[in-house]
């Protein structure tokens, strides 16, 4: 639709990056400023007097706002990378705090028969998809100071802080420390530490492969949603450093989400603008973020296939009545009662809601569940308490002019295309680390990453001089 220019009056439910702002709402024209009508938008509007940052996060290079943002409670983490605590109890090993500890513990679960079913040939200490999440990569990559909330190769080197040097935005492959974390990861593969199949397989394939009871480390969205009858087994990694004394850094989402999750065609008429705005306000309400993170109570008016949540008694949980094809709560809760990638705060929860609600509806069943206080899940408890400590800023999303964006999307395609198959076939010795790094670097520089980093820096200066 963007790339035709023929848009409906309202995009909702596409994560708009800052990039995409530039292109099609800055250049060319095809997204409504929203300046003027934030009048229309008094929830969110609440927002951004309690907190003005918001405001200037999602503000574009010609001082427009193009859209309304996800708002981030702050401890939605992105290291989502948990073991198996019964295995670590089996085999006596603690959670990792260094790059050592790590490999200990996965030898550990390799030898020691970690799932305890007297076979001890059969577990996979560590598993993953490595070319979906990135967040595999990631927990050895922060070990050495690089830090970025994604699969993308541009992180912020913390490496030389320690040392009473300054951050600065690197690309990884260009770092100074690349080259261990790839004979890290090779020392991984050739003493079978990783799944053989890390480097093919689909998240759908390692979940799988969780739910037989042999992978001791992986990425995963949440326990529940990986292994609902053994969620409470899983602890998640704490921060790991390269070196005892080293400064551990886990990477943090800022207060904004996503920059832009409702975006208004600029074609249309500022009453019909306007009215689109103020429903999309509605998100950001206690009322919209309850419906939009639970859905309909059971029994309710909206309740219409009798699928809604209710409170239980027994467990003091929130349940649902499934829908016969649903595999479980959350893909019930997903697929047919509520919704993501919207404005407000359902995305990651927001805990002044859930207290707030339980006191503006006690007799709800929300308000039951709540009526204590805030309630997380075990696998949220474990992860504030073991990461937030730990959390540093990653690579911000900068609203750039659109001759860099331009110039950044010419350079990043080609750069990560190659960076994505070099750094497989490094780790797996398809291509020798000795022999051939030296061209890999070579390689990186002729498709222009000096000047990538250079434009990135530039930002990233002007964004720290601006933080203070």
């Amino acid at each position: 639709m963007l790339n035709s220019g023929e848009l409906p009056d309202a995009i909702q439910g596409y994560n708009f990056s800052t990039s995409d702002i530039v292109q099609y709402g800055v250049s060319e024209g095809l997204f409504r400023p929203i300046n003027d009508l934030l009048k229309y938008c008094p929830e969110f509007s609440r927002f951004i007097e309690e907190d003005p940052s918001i405001l200037t996060d999602i503000t574009a290079t010609d001082g427009n706002v193009y859209g309304l943002p996800a708002i981030n409670n702050i401890w939605s983490y992105n290291m989502r990378m948990f073991i198996n605590g019964k295995w670590l109890e089996r085999v006596g090993v603690s959670n990792p705090t260094t790059l050592d500890e790590l490999y200990n513990m996965l030898i550990a679960f390799r030898d020691g028969d970690a799932n305890g079913n007297g076979d001890a040939t059969d577990e996979i200490p560590w598993s993953g998809a490595w070319s979906e999440g990135g967040s595999e990569r990631h927990l050895i990559l922060s070990a050495y100071g690089y830090i970025t909330k994604s699969a993308n190769n541009v992180v912020v080197d913390y490496s030389a802080v320690d040392s009473g040097g300054k951050e600065k935005i690197n690309y990884v492959g260009y770092t100074d420390q690349y080259k261990e974390y790839l004979q890290y990861m090779k020392k991984l593969w050739d003493e079978n530490l990783l799944d053989r199949d890390m480097f093919t397989q689909a998240e759908t394939q390692v979940q799988a492969t969780v739910l037989e009871g042999v992978v001791g480390l992986c990425y995963m969205s949440a326990p529940y949603v990986y292994d609902p009858d053994n969620q409470d087994d899983y602890t998640c990694t704490t921060g790991i450093v390269d070196q005892p004394g080293d400064t551990p850094r886990i990477p943090v989402t800022g207060k904004v989400y996503n920059t832009s999750r409702f975006a208004v065609n600029a074609d249309i008429e500022d009453e019909k603008a306007a009215a689109l705005l103020n429903y999309a306000d509605a998100y950001y309400s206690l009322e919209g973020w309850a419906y939009a993170t639970f859905g309909p109570e059971a029994g309710s008016d909206l309740d219409w296939f009798e699928w809604g949540h209710f409170y239980n008694e027994e467990t003091n949980n929130i349940d649902y009545k499934l829908n016969p094809d649903a595999t479980g709560a959350w893909d019930h809760r997903i697929t047919y009662l509520t919704f993501y990638s919207l404005p407000g705060c359902n995305s990651t929860g927001y805990d002044p809601y859930r207290v707030k609600y339980a006191e503006v509806y006690p007799n709800s069943a929300i308000g039951k569940f709540y009526k204590d206080g805030v309630k997380v899940r075990l696998d949220e408890k474990v992860q504030q308490e073991n990461q937030a400590p730990y959390y540093a800023d990653s690579v911000p999303d900068f609203f750039m002019t659109i001759d860099d964006l331009n110039r950044i999307n010419e350079l990043i395609t080609p750069l990560d295309d190659y960076m994505k198959s070099m750094e497989a076939q490094f780790i797996v010795g398809d291509i020798s680390i000795d022999t051939e790094f030296d061209n890999f670097i070579t390689t990186l520089k002729q498709y222009g990453v000096e000047e990538l980093i250079e434009i990135y820096n530039k930002y990233f200066d002007a964004y720290q001089a601006n933080k203070g």
